[in-house]
């Protein structure tokens, strides 16, 4: 393919919406604008036939003239002129070979005249016609549209009750409404073709979006999802395609909501079984003598339980299936802080004015607890800040420790992901904590990020929407 040719179809392509409901209100205006071009040709036949009205008329008036002084044996020579002449004929003359719409349209006026004068139906056949303007040059286009003199040129002949033939040839010249080119063209424009392009557009807007509203809902469903599985099935309306896609989408979510239950409760189940066992192994443990293998067996239990928790947790759908109300997240914040000096951990916070936020407070407390005890337990140390923005409420956990290794921190919020930084001081959270942190901010609309502050040490922001947004 050429390149001018690839390059012409590169330019379309960028002007071509991007949107569907863009797209289909495009296609259905060209589509009504291009039916209207090629109507035109119908437009041009019959106001061709219309301009030649009066004229064909009158040629006729003063042919049914000839025709009485014909009736009374008078000589028709006087009645010849420059624009009219007649002849008698024993035969017709050749026939054109094939006339268009236009001069078929015109013969049938000639036809209709004659026979409103005269009474009965003659035989008439047209030879020629033609629209002139004074000069004798073609002037369809400025005719048709009226604002110049039109003078048309009739070739016909007709059967007299005699059996001989009538040949007339006439130019017949038409008035003109004397208004300028630009204003009877802009009038017709904007009448045949602004105002309906406009309303054509109005419609397309009307139709599309009704047609792809139930697509637009499919989309939201779809994106809202990730957040709320639980969300209420869409409704089933619309187009039979549109039904379809919702039909499939709501059995979807259903087997989604099945798989995560049956996931829950087979968690729960392990769970409790795994439970039991470590209650006995820890009352044996407690009663070795040897303290430096109590010591260490207690701790296998201790973490042995803590995976448990992560894993009940990681089953736990609180941050999506409590109902979310306004709480004050500075407080919260204050309250976390609290537990942990407590305990003897050093941790501090920044003053901050109250800030509310819509949401799950507990579950919120249990990402603010995994940040700070990962901070702690890598760094010794963290601080809280909180930064509110138009649209967001932001929690920064600060440490100055190692820091993670900067192609490891997106793999760190899938589940069971270990972060390496010096020494291997990246492990985190047994590998689940930060893929529930995360699920319970996703859960909340917002959104948890990891870095690398450039001092050294890493930064967790906690970002939740506020309530104004």
């Amino acid at each position: 393919m050429p390149a001018s040719i690839m390059r012409a179809l590169g330019r379309g392509r960028r002007c071509w919406p991007d949107s569907l409901f863009a797209q289909l209100s495009m296609i259905l205006v060209i589509s009504v604008l291009s039916i209207q071009l090629l109507s035109s040709s119908i437009w041009y036949d019959v106001r061709y036939s219309q301009v030649l009205e009066a004229p064909a008329r009158l040629v006729i008036f003063r042919t049914v003239d000839v025709m009485r002084h014909l009736d009374h044996d008078r000589p028709i020579q006087a009645l010849n002129s420059e624009t009219f002449h007649v002849e008698l004929r024993a035969t017709p003359l050749p026939m054109a070979a094939r006339m268009d719409t236009a001069q078929k349209n015109v013969e049938r006026l000639l036809q209709d005249a004659l026979q409103r004068e005269t009474g009965d139906a003659r035989q008439l056949s047209l030879l020629d016609v033609t629209l002139e303007d004074d000069d004798g040059h073609p002037g369809t286009w400025s005719s048709l549209f009226g604002f110049s003199r039109t003078v048309g040129r009739f070739n016909f002949q007709l059967r007299l009750s005699s059996g001989q033939w009538l040949h007339v040839q006439a130019v017949q010249a038409r008035g003109w409404n004397g208004r300028p080119a630009w204003q009877v063209l802009g009038d017709y424009a904007m009448r045949v073709y602004l105002l309906r392009a406009l309303a054509m557009v109005a419609v397309a807007l009307v139709i599309v979006r009704l047609s792809t509203r139930p697509l637009r809902r499919l989309v939201r469903a779809a994106a809202a999802l990730g957040r709320d599985i639980r969300q209420p099935p869409l409704p089933v309306e619309g187009p039979r395609e549109m039904r379809q896609a919702a039909e499939t989408f709501n059995l979807m979510q259903q087997q989604l909501l099945d798989l995560m239950g049956e996931r829950t409760r087979l968690l729960c189940a392990v769970s409790h079984d795994l439970r039991t066992p470590l209650t006995r192994m820890r009352l044996r443990a407690e009663g070795i003598s040897d303290a430096t293998l109590r010591a260490k067996l207690i701790a296998n239990i201790d973490q042995m339980d803590t995976l448990i928790a992560s894993l009940l947790d990681s089953a736990d759908n609180s941050a999506t299936s409590s109902a979310h109300v306004p709480f004050d997240l500075t407080e919260l914040t204050r309250e976390v802080v609290e537990e942990f000096v407590d305990t003897g951990s050093d941790v501090c916070r920044d003053s901050a004015p109250p800030v509310v936020i819509c949401g799950h407070a507990p579950a919120i407390r249990r990402v603010l607890h995994n940040l700070i005890d990962n901070a702690l337990r890598h760094a010794g140390h963290a601080r809280l800040s909180l930064h509110v923005t138009e649209r967001w409420v932001e929690v920064a956990i600060q440490d100055d420790g190692p820091g993670i290794d900067d192609r490891q921190l997106l793999a760190l919020m899938q589940p069971w992901a270990r972060g390496d930084a010096q020494g291997d001081a990246g492990t985190l959270g047994y590998g689940l904590g930060l893929s529930i942190a995360q699920s319970i901010v996703m859960a909340h609309q917002g959104r948890l990020t990891l870095a690398n502050k450039p001092d050294g040490g890493l930064k967790a922001v906690m970002a939740l929407p506020s309530v104004q947004s």
